[in-house]
């Protein structure tokens, strides 16, 4: 029986649906209450405008992270819709505050079955746009690492931003020759579809603009705090993006929780006060947590209101 056409007893979805959801909450409660008082000191600090539209960037972002996911899933299952992908995307965004790295793909798995999406393609497309958004994010986040040494030639950093310049460029057909290998399998040849050089590059530019985007939450709150519009920005949206890869290759801490921050104050201190670097460090943790849980709300909602159906597939 193909495997799309196999899915786990309803019970067995609602209790493994119910623990990740449990699992998160416990952790996401666990980390604001473990610093309530830091985390109220952190949103009395800023006033309301900021804070909102940190939150609508941030929300942005992860919306132009579903269009980016979208590619790599189209191409080895079937096309779908832009809405439909981000849908899919934001229904899995609670799992990954539970410890380990799978829990997004059980949450996305059960809604993508009802449009034929098996979770074998669900897990390779989570494998490999993991590789592809550790990677981009890694080399946007690299001219942050600048700050941590001030005597540090320009010529070693410009080599450093080259090469990874070169390996962004390189790691598309490096992953579709990983594609290729493994269609070689038995378990996979007839689970996923080839894949071209096309949508693992349109993966990665989505993916590098997902990181400016999201980045910015992070500059709008140190300018809101005092900090110089222009030295801001190269603290805020590199040093974002090194410090949520920093937090996701720690992957038994759910979400970096700690690990984000810690990165994150130490690259902010070069443009604010260690006390306000803290400050935004913990509000853009709360803000990542409100988005979160507002597009997980949003994706489930509207992914088991009406079907998620994929778009029909070129003649």
């Amino acid at each position: 029986m193909p495997e799309g056409n196999r899915r786990p007893p309803r019970w067995l979805r609602i209790a493994a649906t119910t623990t990740i959801l449990v699992l998160a909450a416990v952790y996401i409660g666990h980390d604001l209450v473990g610093r309530g008082e830091e985390t109220l000191q952190a949103l009395g600090a800023l006033r309301p405008a900021p804070l909102v539209l940190a939150l609508l960037i941030v929300s942005a972002g992860v919306v132009i992270t579903a269009l980016s996911w979208r590619e790599p899933l189209s191409a080895m299952s079937r096309p779908i819709t832009a809405g439909n992908a981000i849908r899919l995307f934001a229904a899995g965004q609670l799992g990954k505050y539970v410890p380990g790295v799978m829990w997004s793909v059980v949450l996305q798995a059960q809604l993508a079955a009802r449009s034929g999406i098996t979770s074998t393609q669900i897990a390779v497309t989570f494998g490999v746009y993991a590789m592809i958004a550790i990677a981009t994010g890694a080399g946007i986040g690299l001219p942050a690492t600048a700050v941590f040494a001030d005597d540090r030639p320009p010529w070693v950093v410009g080599v450093m931003v080259g090469l990874t310049v070169v390996g962004l460029l390189v790691l598309p057909w490096v992953l579709r020759l990983v594609l290729r290998q493994a269609l070689r399998l038995r378990l996979l040849r007839d689970r996923l579809a080839p894949v071209d050089i096309g949508p693992l590059r349109r993966s990665m530019l989505l993916c590098a603009v997902s990181w400016l985007v999201s980045g910015l939450h992070v500059w709008v709150l140190a300018v809101a705090l005092g900090a110089s519009a222009s030295a801001a920005l190269l603290p805020s949206v590199a040093g974002f993006a090194l410090a949520t890869v920093a937090g996701t290759l720690v992957f038994v801490v759910p979400d970096g929780l700690g690990v984000r921050e810690g990165v994150l104050v130490a690259v902010l201190s070069a443009c604010l006060p260690l006390p306000a670097a803290v400050v935004v460090a913990t509000a853009s943790r709360v803000l990542l947590i409100c988005s979160d849980v507002v597009m997980f709300l949003y994706g489930s909602w509207s992914a088991r209101r009406g079907r998620v159906d994929s778009v029909p597939a070129p003649s």
